[in-house]
């Protein structure tokens, strides 16, 4: 119980582990194992680095920075999560819907398919006949 104590102190005033240390120290030891398949030494450094800086990350004093860093990941991360779930509803919804322009603005306008239908834009206003 002794040397838990002593991790303890030494962590005490640091930024710690956080959801962008874990993602460089994962994402550097898979850098490492594909290193040893593809046999790269540009590779094995990449994943060296990744996984320093992220231990870098968890043994910073400098916290506001930390933080500042683990915003602008989750910023990133959300933007690649909604991009992901739009092109995979649309995907999803292939068959039921189509997505058409309107012809004034190019505003998208889900439709549903298989019809002839007048389509009025949310936009714009403008009204269009189009078979779905």
């Amino acid at each position: 119980m002794h040397w838990i104590q002593k991790i303890l102190f030494y962590m005490n005033g640091r930024y710690g582990y956080d959801e962008f240390s874990k993602v460089l120290l994962i994402t550097g030891l898979l850098f490492g194992v594909a290193a040893n398949f593809v046999g790269g030494t540009g590779v094995s450094a990449l994943g060296l680095a990744l996984i320093a800086f992220g231990g870098l990350r968890v043994l910073s004093k400098e916290q506001t920075n930390r933080r500042r860093e683990l915003q602008a990941y989750l910023r990133i991360k959300h933007k690649l999560q909604h991009v992901y779930r739009r092109t995979r509803n649309r995907w999803i919804q292939r068959k039921a819907f189509k997505i058409l322009k309107c012809p004034e603005c190019h505003q998208k306008i889900r439709v549903p398919r298989g019809r002839k239908i007048r389509i009025t834009c949310p936009s714009c206003r403008h009204s269009f006949v189009e078979k779905t």
